[in-house]
């Protein structure tokens, strides 16, 4: 089933400072069997200040206005200021398995609060394409489940990264950079998304938290 959009245009505000820096296919695992599931990092090239308590949905649009990915909820943080990249777990809108964020896509990331457009980001300006992460500059997060800290050991990874900690409704709730030991006390028991972050691409995974 195909679902279409239809979204008006008034307070739509600064959607050039939007820059997706990247797309990457998620592999099939136990937590995403099916496949179809991406990473897309968003940026701000100019700070944001009111994105602060503005929770957003996020999805694509071909020039049809059909939607090729799913629209995961009303939830999902905003970038606020130029250094923050923020990454989103999305999954194709496809009634097939196993498939890659089209290479080819030529449509808009479109950026809603509840009901009010916030922006349209033209894909088509994107210079990256859509493709596996390397698995040799896989970091290792460990241990998972965790207690009171999780160690990330880069590997081959570059040493110049950033950790993004979030809950379950999509929100940011710990950051850090270039830490290799990481402290939980401040989360409560739960499951998480841990990405980790470099000028390469992002790698996401699923985290354990249990005191």
């Amino acid at each position: 089933m195909v679902l279409t959009f239809f979204v008006h245009s008034n307070g739509q505000v600064n959607c050039d400072d939007y820059d997706i820096v990247s797309v990457y296919d998620i592999p099939p695992s136990p937590q995403t069997p099916g496949g179809n599931f991406f990473l897309l990092l968003l940026t701000l090239s100019e700070d944001h200040l009111e994105n602060f308590d503005n929770y957003a949905n996020l999805f694509f649009l071909d020039q049809s206005g059909d939607t090729v990915s799913i629209p995961p909820g009303s939830n999902q943080t905003l970038p606020r200021y130029a250094t923050d990249t923020i990454p989103y777990i999305l999954e194709l809108n496809s009634p097939s398995s196993n498939q890659d964020f089209p290479t080819d896509f030529n449509g808009k990331l479109v950026i809603v609060h509840i009901t009010q457009l916030i922006c349209e980001v033209d894909y088509s300006n994107v210079s990256t394409t859509s493709q596996r992460f390397p698995e040799e500059l896989q970091a290792k997060v460990y241990p998972n489940p965790a207690n009171s800290y999780v160690r990330i050991d880069p590997g081959n990874y570059p040493s110049d990264f950033t950790v993004h900690i979030k809950n379950q409704m999509g929100q940011i709730v710990q950051t850090s950079k270039n830490e290799h030991i990481i402290q939980l006390h401040d989360l409560s028991p739960g499951m998480y998304l841990l990405t980790v972050q470099s000028r390469v691409g992002a790698i996401t995974k699923k985290l354990m938290v249990q005191h």
